[in-house]
C-alpha cells in the first residue's frame, strides 16, 4: 500500500504541472489526419499536446509513449487518443488530495475531558454515516467517567483532540499531548456493557443480552478533520501524520480463527490470534463490572495484542474491520488476553449506518468481462462478442506470433477499437483485412471502472466455397383448362405453385385478370424451407358452375422482390363440359334480354327475379385445402384455399 501511496502523490505532482501550462496554444490540426507520432522526450511538445485538456489526473513516458490516467474518456481524450498514435490513456484514475495532519484514520490516538482530569483511547475505523457525515468508530467505556472504586458511571466524558502521534506511547513517547488540530467532535451513539454485574453471588448478576456492547460513535467536526478510510500502522508517527501509512478497509465483517491485528495509541500495530470457541467458548465477558459481547484474541505475553489507552482500537484481519478493543489482561503467565467488541454485532445492535466510502461517492464495482469465443470470420468481417448493456468495450488484436517468435503473416496489422454493447449487450467490431491468425482482448468499460480482460482467438479466411446459383423462379399453374364442374369440387379446382423465393418470405397471388364481371382476389402465403408456396382457387357454387366460366390471369410477387424482378405470371381457363353442362354462353352474353336467370353471369340482373346470381354470396375464405400437394412433386405446408366472388354487371 506505501508504494501505491508514493506513486499517486508523483502523479499528483505531474498534474499539478499540467495545470500550469493552461495558457498554451493547442497545435493545429493536420491536413493528414492519420494519427501522429507526438516527440515525448520533450516536455514542450508533451506540455502543447496536453495543453486545454481537462480531467488529466497522472501521466508519464516511457519506451516513447506517453501514459495518461483519467477518470473517464472525455471527447477530448478520446481526439487525443485519435491524433497521435503513441497515447495510452488509462481509464479510472481519480484525482487525489494531499495527506494532511488532520486526516483522522483508525488506530489513532485521542483524548477525552472528565471533569478536571481526563484519558487517552483510540479510533477504531474511521467512515461516514448514512447522511455523508464523517464519523469515528470507537469502545462505548471511553465515553463513561467511571468509578475505579464501584464501576459506576459518574457521568459521560467530553472528546477533546487527537494525540501528537509522535510523542505517543505507541512511538516511545509519553503521549498525552494534544495534536494542536482542534476537538475532534462529539459523541453520538455510545454504550458500555450492560446493568452493573454487582454482588459476590453471581447468581444474582443481570443475565447477559444482545444489546450489551461496547461501542461508541463520535460525530467528526468536519471543519477541523477529514477521515480517511484505513488503518495506520504507526510507521509514519515521526511526522505527526498517520495517514501516510495504513492498511486498506474494504469492508465490515464477521471474525474467523486465525490472525488478527490491531492498531492502537498505547502499543501500535501488533498481532494476534482469534482464541477458538473450542478453546474458549463464550460469547459475553465480564470488563470493568458489566457483560460485553464479542470474542477473545491472545498474543505472547512480552507482545501484548493491547494496553491501557488501546481502548477503541481498530481490529482486523486482512481488509475487514471486525471489532473495537473492550479489555485486556493476562491469561496465565505466558499469555495475555484481549477482549474485543464484535463490530458487526455493535453496528446491527446500535443501529448504526457506518460507510468506509461517502454515500454518492462510492467506486463502482468493475464490470464482469466480456464474453466472446473463438471465431473464423472472412477479412474485414465481423468479430463479435457480449458485454453489460451499454458498455464500452475496448477490443484490441495482433497478429498471432507463428512457432518461432514472427508472424505468420507479416503484411497482418495490429489494431484496436472502442465501441458500444448495445441493448442486449452485443458488439461487433470489423476484423482484420489481412488473411491470418490473430489474438484479441476485450476489456468492458462502465463509470471509469474495467473488467477483467477477455482473450480469444480469430482467424481471418477467405471462404473458398462456390457461392450456390439462386434458385430460379418458377410458376406452375396445374390444371391450366378445368371443366366448370369439377372448378367447384373443393377437391380439384386449380393449384398454382410457385418456387424461388427466400424460406419464409410472404409471397403475394392476385388474379389479375378474368371473365367480364369477376372480382379481383389478392391472397398471401409463406415461403416453406424450399423458397415454395401454393395456393388453390375453386369455386363454391356447386348449383352454377357456369358462373365461373372464361380465362383468368394470375400474378405472383414475394416481399423481397427487387426492382429488377418482375412478377410471375401465369393462366387458366374454366371451360364448359363436354356434355353441355355449364356452358352458358360461355360468358360473352351482353346480358340485354336476361330474364334474371343464370346464364353464365354476363346478364346484368336488371330484370332478375331473385334466382341465383352464379355465386355472388361470399362464401369463407381461408385454408380449406390445407396441406394440398403442389406440382413439381412439392408437399406444401398451409396451402391457402381462395374462391371466386362472381357479379353481374351493373350496366346501370
Amino acid at each position: 500500500m506505501q508504494k501505491k501511496l508514493v506513486q499517486s502523490s508523483l502523479a499528483i505532482s505531474a498534474a499539478a504541472a499540467l495545470g500550469l501550462s493552461g495558457a498554451l496554444v493547442a497545435s493545429p490540426a493536420m491536413a493528414d489526419k492519420a494519427p501522429q507520432k507526438l516527440d515525448v522526450q520533450s516536455e514542450a511538445h508533451v506540455q502543447k499536446a496536453l495543453s486545454g485538456i481537462e480531467g488529466v489526473n497522472a501521466y508519464g513516458t516511457e519506451g516513447g509513449e506517453l501514459s495518461i490516467g483519467v477518470a473517464e474518456k472525455t471527447d477530448e481524450i478520446k481526439k487525443l487518443e485519435e491524433q497521435y498514435q503513441n497515447i495510452k490513456v488509462t481509464e479510472g484514475i481519480k484525482e487525489l488530495k494531499p495527506y494532511a495532519k488532520n486526516d483522522l484514520v483508525g488506530g489513532a490516538g485521542y483524548l477525552v475531558k472528565a471533569g478536571e482530569g481526563g484519558g487517552a483511547c483510540s479510533t477504531g475505523f474511521s467512515g461516514w454515516d448514512g447522511d455523508g457525515k464523517p464519523v469515528v468508530l470507537t469502545a462505548g467505556h471511553c465515553s463513561k467517567i467511571i468509578n475505579e472504586e464501584t464501576n459506576e458511571f459518574d457521568g459521560d466524558t467530553t472528546v477533546d483532540q487527537t494525540e501528537k502521534p509522535s510523542i505517543s506511547q505507541a512511538n516511545g513517547g509519553e503521549g498525552f499531548q494534544a495534536s494542536g488540530n482542534g476537538v475532534i467532535g462529539k459523541w453520538g451513539f455510545a454504550n458500555f456493557g450492560g446493568d452493573l454485574l454487582e454482588g459476590a453471588d453471581q447468581s444474582e448478576w443481570p443475565k447477559p443480552s444482545e444489546s450489551d456492547i461496547d461501542f461508541a460513535v463520535i460525530n467528526v467536526d468536519e471543519s477541523k478533520y477529514n477521515v480517511k478510510n484505513g488503518i495506520t500502522d504507526w510507521s509514519t508517527a515521526d511526522s505527526d501524520d498517520l495517514s501516510k501509512s495504513t492498511t486498506e478497509i474494504t469492508e465490515v465483517g464477521e471474525h474467523k480463527d486465525g490472525a488478527i491485528s490491531k492498531s492502537g495509541r498505547t502499543t501500535g500495530k501488533t498481532e494476534g490470534k482469534v482464541l477458538p470457541r473450542s478453546e474458549y467458548d463464550f460469547d459475553y465477558q465480564n470488563v470493568g463490572g458489566r457483560w460485553v459481547h464479542g470474542f477473545g484474541v491472545t498474543a505472547p505475553i512480552d507482545k501484548p495484542f493491547s494496553q491501557p489507552g488501546d481502548s477503541g482500537g481498530g481490529v482486523y484481519q486482512g481488509n475487514t474491520a471486525v471489532g473495537v478493543i473492550s479489555g485486556g489482561g493476562d491469561l496465565d503467565a505466558n499469555t495475555s488476553f484481549t477482549w474485543v467488541a464484535d463490530l458487526d454485532h455493535s453496528l446491527e445492535e446500535s443501529g448504526t449506518d457506518f460507510n468506509l466510502e461517502k454515500p454518492g461517492e462510492e467506486t463502482p464495482e468493475a464490470p464482469a468481462a466480456p464474453k466472446a469465443e473463438d471465431q473464423t470470420i472472412e477479412p474485414e468481417g465481423k468479430v463479435k462478442g457480449k458485454a453489460e448493456a451499454g458498455a464500452k468495450v475496448e477490443v484490441k488484436w495482433e497478429a498471432a506470433e507463428g512457432e518461432k517468435g514472427t508472424q505468420a503473416k507479416p503484411q497482418a496489422e495490429n489494431g484496436s477499437e472502442t465501441v458500444t454493447a448495445d441493448k442486449d449487450g452485443n458488439f461487433s467490431v470489423e476484423g482484420p483485412k489481412a488473411e491470418g491468425d490473430y489474438n484479441f482482448t476485450a476489456t468492458a468499460i462502465v463509470d471509469g471502472q474495467e473488467s477483467k480482460t477477455t482473450e480469444f482467438d480469430v482467424t481471418v479466411e477467405k471462404d473458398e466455397s462456390e457461392t450456390p446459383a439462386p434458385v430460379e423462379r418458377e410458376i406452375s399453374v396445374d390444371p391450366k383448362e378445368i371443366a366448370a364442374s369439377d372448378f367447384v369440387k373443393e377437391d380439384k379446382g386449380v393449384t398454382i405453385t410457385v418456387k424461388g423465393f427466400d424460406e419464409g418470405e410472404k409471397v403475394n397471388l392476385e388474379v389479375a385478370n378474368g371473365p367480364e364481371g369477376v372480382e379481383g382476389i389478392k391472397l398471401d402465403e409463406t415461403a416453406n424451407e424450399n423458397g415454395a408456396a401454393a395456393f388453390s382457387i375453386y369455386g363454391t357454387s356447386a348449383e352454377n358452375p357456369e358462373a365461373y366460366l372464361g380465362k383468368y390471369d394470375v400474378e405472383v410477387t414475394g416481399a423481397n422482390d427487387t426492382e429488377d424482378e418482375s412478377a410471375l405470371t401465369g393462366t387458366f381457363e374454366v371451360v364448359a363440359d363436354e356434355d353441355g353442362s355449364g356452358g352458358g354462353s360461355g360468358g360473352d352474353d351482353d346480358g340485354n334480354n336476361d330474364d334474371g336467370n343464370a346464364d353464365g353471369g354476363s346478364g346484368d340482373g336488371n330484370d332478375d327475379d331473385g334466382n341465383g346470381d352464379g355465386g355472388s354470396d361470399l362464401p369463407r375464405t381461408g385454408a380449406e385445402l390445407t396441406g394440398l400437394a403442389a406440382g413439381s412433386g412439392l408437399l406444401l405446408v398451409g396451402g391457402t384455399a381462395v374462391v371466386l366472388t362472381m357479379r353481374r354487371k351493373n350496366n346501370n
